[in-house]
């Protein structure tokens, strides 16, 4: 009779047999390897487009043919570029070592066209230096953007892609090993169709071989050796839904793909998640003439909401003047859309709230670990179950305008159909628009919409591929900074 009992209180707390196990969800499909986790956690990476087109009127895309003596910034401090990511709560940063321009700016040995042959520094210079020492000193991950394409190299009778390939690995061969730690690497598609899969994959031994660590930026016949994809523009706009698995991609026409970079393929054989680069201004390169065109902070926060939250991460240029500063402007909307960001999601007005699930794998999976911002724990049913209603009662009506799902993304994409509910009396319940049907949830899927006001809020997993595992639910108010 004992053991009966304590059979019985066993089953009374987890709940069926299958949550007695306490035995966590097999991942399904494609998951991220332990850099696309990493990246994911940066949610944003600053981009710093600096090099001799910053020295050129309105060129953004230089065709090798510049002098070197153009380059010359008076006043370069990366300590600044720093300081700017740490007021805007941006944990990484990719530096153009090389432009599709070929300008180096670090002192190559396999080529004349870099800082060497300035007088900035008295050609003792060496901008990836300082910025590699600047991002060691403030925390923040250090990245290198190398492109493939070299309008300079091209300019020489000599030049064949055979010879280019070592040129370029002999290049990136110096970023990978005299610069300490690299954290991501970006492989530019522009210009580069002659360079084949082949190419790619002797530099990717090199990155692999010094960097193992290192994210790997790839478009067109990089995709082979991807971590993660341009997702089809460079205004800030992942897809709808934006999955992060697509079929393979490595000998795919991109131009013929832009749907599929944009929002991924549910049930792709590869996980290859997208990153949104967009620019703080028209240009990527900095031009006085734009100073009054940096994007607002209210631009600034529908680009994260469009990218960050639709599981994606964002990419955004910050690009130096000719002094070698991030202009004010730009670090001030930077830093004040962080403080918005901070203020929208300090609070999620769920939490204390009753929570009701319609189902539930066991206690170590119960609806309760969508509220204790522990990525760790998470929301689980039993491995026949693919829908479930979770009830959030909260102790008083609020008001809010803004919602975030996140899935555990390290499980797979799960969940392909979802919505949210409120009721003022917890027996009548009223849809969000914006948040009916809604498909892809991914590492973190954010939602705006009118301010409503309830008192109970129902999350309703609709359909999916596998049973659901989710990590954090929550609604907000979002800040009058973004507004």
């Amino acid at each position: 009779m004992r053991i009966k009992r304590l059979l019985l209180a066993a089953l009374t707390v987890a709940g069926p047999l299958t949550g007695l196990a306490q035995k966590a969800p097999e991942p399904v499909g494609p998951v991220p390897n332990h850099r696309q986790t990493e990246w994911y956690d940066r949610e944003m990476i600053a981009f710093f487009h600096f090099g001799i087109n910053t020295f050129e009127e309105m060129v953004n895309e230089g065709d090798g043919r510049a002098p070197a003596a153009l380059f010359a910034p008076t006043a370069l401090d990366c300590g600044q570029w720093m300081r700017t990511l740490r007021a805007a709560g941006i944990p990484a940063a990719i530096l153009t070592a090389k432009h599709a321009d070929g300008f180096c700016l670090w002192p190559s040995d396999y080529t004349d066209y870099s800082v060497r042959n300035t007088t900035w520094r008295d050609g003792r210079g060496d901008v990836v230096r300082e910025f590699v020492d600047s991002c060691a000193a403030y925390g923040i991950k250090a990245g290198i953007y190398l492109g493939p394409h070299d309008r300079h190299e091209h300019l020489s009778p000599l030049y064949t892609t055979e010879r280019y390939r070592d040129h370029y690995a002999r290049q990136l061969e110096e970023l990978m090993t005299g610069y300490g730690k690299i954290w991501e690497t970006w492989w530019d598609g522009a210009g580069a169709d002659e360079l084949t899969t082949p190419l790619y994959a002797a530099w990717y031994a090199i990155v692999r071989r010094h960097q193992p660590d290192c994210v790997i930026f790839g478009t067109k016949n990089s995709y082979r050796f991807a971590d993660v994809r341009w997702m089809g523009n460079e205004s800030g706009l992942a897809g709808d839904p934006c999955w992060a698995t697509v079929d393979s991609l490595a000998i795919r026409d991109e131009a013929a793909h832009i749907r599929e970079l944009n929002e991924g393929k549910l049930g792709g054989d590869a996980c290859i998640p997208a990153e949104t680069d967009v620019s703080i201004r028209p240009s990527w390169f900095y031009h006085a003439e734009e100073d009054g065109a940096v994007k607002s902070v209210r631009e600034l926060w529908d680009i994260y909401c469009t990218s960050v939250g639709r599981n994606s991460v964002l990419l955004l240029n910050f690009p130096p003047d000719r002094r070698g500063l991030i202009h004010p402007v730009d670090s001030l909307r930077a830093a004040t859309l962080r403080r918005g960001i901070d203020e929208t999601f300090s609070r999620n007005l769920l939490a204390g709230a009753r929570v009701e699930a319609s189902t539930c794998r066991g206690r170590a999976f119960r609806a309760e670990n969508l509220l204790d911002d522990d990525p760790a724990t998470y929301f689980a049913t039993a491995d026949d179950r693919t829908t479930a209603d979770i009830v959030f009662t909260l102790p008083r009506a609020e008001r809010f305008d803004c919602l975030m799902l996140r899935e555990a993304i390290s499980l797979g994409h799960r969940t392909t159909r979802w919505s949210v509910e409120t009721s003022a009396d917890g027996r009548t319940w009223q849809a969000i628009p914006e948040a009916t049907g809604r498909t892809c949830v991914g590492n973190k899927w954010i939602v705006r919409f009118a301010p409503v006001e309830a008192r109970y809020v129902r999350l309703r997993i609709q359909e999916g591929v596998a049973c659901p595992a989710l990590h954090t639910f929550g609604v907000y108010r979002q800040s009058e900074l973004l507004k």
